[in-house]
């Protein structure tokens, strides 16, 4: 089979390819060998204020000859953090013209890396055979089943944000900032960073809250299909080990699974997560390519 190979518009965050990009990775989310590239993931990358917007002709798009999308090579809002090869089909023709351009515009002082799922065998293959070299492990991709019980208890004096709740974007900036072990008062962030993206729903921004602040947060993005994709859970430091983690991540999985979810995803190998439930679906390793 063919391919052919469109590069990203007008260096525009949502351009006129978005929706296309994002019914893509809607459609490989479920499938094992991409779950570490969610289109939440790519969403959150192009509402980002640290986006390298210059850089976005290199996000490259690859057509069959039915004219839709078969691969998509990217980064992740940093353009040097690194390169990502998704895909719908395990062709070989169309692996090797993703890797010659990812060689072609992703060299960076002739070193490439790309970041490939443990459970992509036929990528990782190819990548051997240009001579690429299995390094460290990044990620740790982790799941949780919904069909479980998500019940949860919170302590007194604290509850959980509505599903309608007007957000503070203050208090929002805050419980990310402490939760991180950030220290210090924090400039504020830019009203762009607060600005809705097109699949965002609001419902599924979770915090525990008191009646001074947000103390405790996590995300999650989800449309349909079967796969929700979790944000890092944050708890500022005075809060930590009440339940206050679990007791949003719960409520978050709990409102996906609303919709339909079946399962939740996290980039994450803390013990946390294990404790309340996830459990090992895949790693995800960088492979390296280095010309001198």
């Amino acid at each position: 089979m063919n391919f052919s190979v469109e590069k990203y518009k007008n260096f525009q965050r949502f351009n006129e390819q978005y929706e296309e990009i994002y019914q893509f990775l809607l459609a490989v989310a479920d499938n094992r060998y991409n779950e570490h590239f969610h289109w939440g993931r790519f969403e959150w990358m192009m509402m980002h204020t640290m986006l390298d917007v210059d850089k976005l002709n290199r996000v490259a798009i690859f057509r069959d000859e039915n004219d839709k999308i078969a691969g998509l090579v990217t980064y992740d809002t940093e353009f040097e953090d690194s390169t990502y090869l998704i895909h719908l089909r395990n062709d070989i023709d169309l692996l090797k013209l993703m890797v010659d351009f990812a060689l072609l515009n992703y060299e960076n002082n002739g070193k490439i890396v790309i970041k490939v799922n443990s459970n992509d065998d036929i990528l990782c293959d190819v990548l051997s055979k240009y001579q690429f070299i299995k390094k460290n492990k990044n990620h740790t991709v982790l799941q949780i089943g919904l069909s479980r019980d998500l019940t949860y208890q919170i302590p007194p004096n604290y509850k959980i944000s509505p599903k309608n709740l007007v957000c503070d974007d203050w208090k929002y900036q805050m419980v990310i900032h402490k939760g991180f072990n950030h220290e210090g008062i924090p400039e504020k962030w830019n009203d762009d960073f607060f600005k809705s993206t097109p699949n965002y729903n609001c419902a599924f921004s979770v915090f525990a809250m008191n009646i001074d602040e947000y103390c405790a947060h996590c995300g999650i993005w989800y449309t349909k299909g079967e796969t929700a994709y979790i944000e890092p859970v944050v708890t500022i430091p005075e809060c930590r080990k009440i339940g206050l983690a679990k007791a949003v991540v719960y409520e978050a999985m709990n409102r996906a699974k609303e919709l339909g979810a079946k399962r939740a995803i996290v980039l994450s190998g803390k013990e946390f997560y294990y404790r309340i439930g996830f459990e090992m679906s895949s790693e995800v390793y960088c492979w390296e390519y280095n010309k001198f």
